[in-house]
């Protein structure tokens, strides 16, 4: 079994000393403007059990190599994002793209309310690879993607909130979207942040979907902290509950250098539902160059096939320098 969504979306990011932020935004005028990225990795895949396999600018069923761009549009309260997302290889196709987000948010003060096709709330790690502090997913159990509906947001002083209503909780075809349709289930999302204390970040997310016809329901619960413990040295830690399919752990440290040097060690554990557990292990440097490229290295072990997603399915090693260009 795989340990989780293969393209699993994860709506919150802890943003790293050198790529910072998903990207600066070009302004094209006072109500346009334009950003993106393009990700590209050498990988080498090494299980115990079966052939090593050796891989450049196209890592497979992964988003190791990507690229994005979106347009952003606002006027007075009124703002809307379309993107445009490229995978060079998806499951066994020879490559997948399309829209990837597609929304128009109205704020009023501390409140938003969104529609369209938007990312999760849920997940410690970032779906859009120049967020993330490594090139791999940790095992981590449930987290959603890309889904379609409407959601309300509120942001305060310290605190923030947010419930959204979409098409259904898991993707449908591919991490692209959900599964298009509302008459057989719904999903529903909700989140709460709290960082009314200096230096700390703490999340409870829940996602539901009740399927018809299905004898059991859909349950996720997502729970992480993040803690600044020095201006060099960021913890973290995350649990997750699948409902009868499995529980997950991770813990994260990140240790900043300079402001073009990072690194992070990251230890993962799922424990499976009628099966084995198993762990996974990452150490990853960042090297930012500039401001618009940076140069990612990793090292992960996988104990056992249920945690080796990225080591062909098995446990054994995952080795990989992946380039991130933004803009």
């Amino acid at each position: 079994m795989k340990s989780r969504l293969k393209y699993a979306g994860l709506g919150a990011a802890l943003a790293t000393a050198t790529t910072a932020g998903l990207q600066a935004e070009v302004k094209i005028n006072e109500h346009l403007s334009i950003s993106g990225y393009a990700v590209a990795a050498g990988t080498i895949t090494d299980p115990d059990s079966g052939t090593k396999d050796y891989t450049l600018a196209d890592s497979g069923a992964s988003n190791y190599d990507a690229a994005k761009i979106a347009l952003t549009g606002t006027y007075e309260n009124v703002s809307g994002t379309v993107s445009l997302f490229y995978v060079p290889q998806t499951g066994t196709s020879t490559g997948d793209g399309g829209i990837l987000d597609a929304f128009v948010t109205y704020t009023a003060g501390p409140v938003s309310v969104t529609a369209g096709k938007y990312l999760s709330y849920l997940g410690f790690e970032a779906f859009d690879p120049v967020n993330m502090t490594q090139i791999t997913y940790a095992t981590i159990s449930g987290i959603p993607a890309y889904h379609t509906g409407a959601k309300v947001d509120y942001a305060g002083d310290g605190f923030s909130a947010g419930v959204s209503v979409t098409d259904s909780l898991q993707p449908g075809d591919g991490f692209f979207q959900g599964d298009g349709e509302f008459s057989d289930d719904v999903g529903f999302e909700a989140f709460v942040t709290f960082t009314g204390i200096d230096k700390l970040t703490l999340f409870t997310g829940i996602g539901y979907e009740d399927t018809d016809g299905a004898p059991d329901s859909t349950f996720v619960l997502d729970v992480w902290a993040s803690y600044e413990l020095t201006d060099a040295v960021t913890v973290a830690a995350e649990y997750t509950y699948n409902k009868d399919v499995a529980k997950s752990a991770l813990a994260f440290v990140q240790y900043t250098f300079s402001d073009k040097l990072s690194a992070i060690a990251r230890a993962s554990v799922i424990d499976v539902d009628g099966g084995d557990t198993g762990s996974y292990f990452t150490v990853s440097p960042t090297y930012a160059f500039n401001d618009y490229f940076a140069l990612r290295a990793e090292v992960s072990y996988a104990d056992s096939a249920e945690s080796g997603g990225n080591t062909g399915g098995d446990k054994g090693f995952f080795y990989g320098v992946q380039g991130v260009f933004k803009f």
